[in-house]
Order: C-alpha cells, then structure tokens, then sequence
C-alpha cells in the first residue's frame, strides 16, 4: 500500500463521528470565509465572523489531526 492510499483511508472513515465533527467544523469555517468575501459585511460582523471562522478551523485542523492519527477501522474486505 503506498502512502497517498494510507493517507486516505485514514482521513476517509464515515462510520466514525470524528468524521464528521471534523468535515461539519471545516465546511462551516469555509462557509462564513465566503459570506465574508462576497457580502462584505461591516467591519464588526465581518470581525466577529472571521473569528469564529478561525475558531472553526483550527477545531476542524484538531480534530482531522485525531481522525489521521486513530488507526482506520478493518473491514472484511480489507487484508
């Protein structure tokens, strides 16, 4: 197995919550970094947003950081 393979099998795990977690906080991060872009609120909101948006990444980077770091769980298909 090589390493981009191994890599993937051990971000990609949709039976784990973790997963989840980890793709809801990163989607979310990305949502309100495109609010601010396109609807250039004003500069409180457009503070207030970017922050929680950070905030959201790094919960997002910790928690793919976990997810890359449990082992992939074996299903009987895999050697």
């Amino acid at each position: 197995m090589n390493f981009f393979t191994d890599a993937f099998r051990r971000l990609w795990q949709p039976r784990k919550p973790l997963f989840w977690l980890a793709f809801g906080f990163n989607a979310l991060a990305s949502f309100m970094s495109f609010f601010i872009q396109t609807r250039q609120p004003p500069t409180g909101l457009a503070l207030a947003v970017g922050l929680l948006a950070l905030t959201n990444s790094l919960i997002g980077a910790w928690l793919t950081w976990r997810l890359w770091n449990d082992p992939p769980e074996r299903t009987d298909d895999q050697p």
